[in-house]
């Protein structure tokens, strides 16, 4: 991971998180039912009212609805600097203009989500500010049951290292109530961090950090629009 500097990755108002390095691949975990997708996909985009790139593997929503979902957290969404692999395998529709916007007709396909990474990640570091670029991967666990953990983890840990080279920022989620201990802790090992989410008994979302230095200890509530 590369050393920290003023360069850093920050986050909305309402996440409880300090600055990043660059380089620093987190994994967010958490149940399905708990707002653990919203929160990888909001700390992509909110490098994108900065001139940051924002690049989405969606391995489970059209692009539509990542999208949608994007513009709910950031209504001023700039598309042009978005990215979106569509992984669902539900229908291919006509791509939004200022989208760009690759299908991988299944999520079985690795070598094919690792081509089209690797194309827009180009795409999109040419354009942004400094070459930044946010990568969000939604999620693990919805590869994990097209392929096997050790394809799954050597694609992980692919994608980790080309964030690194580049300086950039990854974000991969994970529900880790649908896999075992092992899974989850081989998975990990492709981060330098994790951010469990849960919610508490009042009903709030609350996240904690694991493995990242210089970040609040305990758990934390948080806001996302």
């Amino acid at each position: 991971m590369s050393s920290e500097s003023d360069s850093a990755y920050g986050f909305g108002d309402g996440v409880p998180l300090e600055p990043v390095a660059p380089g620093t691949t987190v994994l967010v975990a958490g149940p399905a039912l708990s707002r653990t997708e919203d929160l990888a996909r909001s700390m992509v985009t909110d490098g994108n009212s900065a001139g940051e790139g924002a690049l989405y593997i969606s391995t489970n929503k059209t692009h539509k609805k990542v999208l949608d979902a994007c513009r709910q957290t950031h209504p001023s969404l700039d598309t042009d600097m978005v990215g979106v692999i569509d992984c669902s395998g539900q229908e291919i529709g006509q791509s939004p203009p200022g989208v760009n916007v690759k299908y991988v007709s299944t999520q079985s396909d690795l070598t094919g989500i690792g081509m089209k990474f690797s194309a827009l990640y180009e795409s999109l570091y040419a354009d942004a500010t400094g070459g930044r670029v946010r990568t969000s991967l939604i999620s693990l666990s919805s590869l994990s049951m097209y392929v096997d953990l050790r394809s799954l983890f050597q694609f992980a840990q692919t994608l980790s290292g080309r964030i690194d080279s580049a300086d950039g920022l990854g974000v991969f989620a994970i529900d880790p109530t649908t896999h075992d201990t092992k899974t989850v802790n081989t998975l990990s090992q492709v981060a330098d961090g994790r951010i469990e989410v849960r919610e508490s008994d009042d009903g709030d979302n609350e996240l904690r950090v694991r493995g990242l230095p210089d970040q609040p200890t305990g758990w934390h509530p948080f806001t996302l629009p």
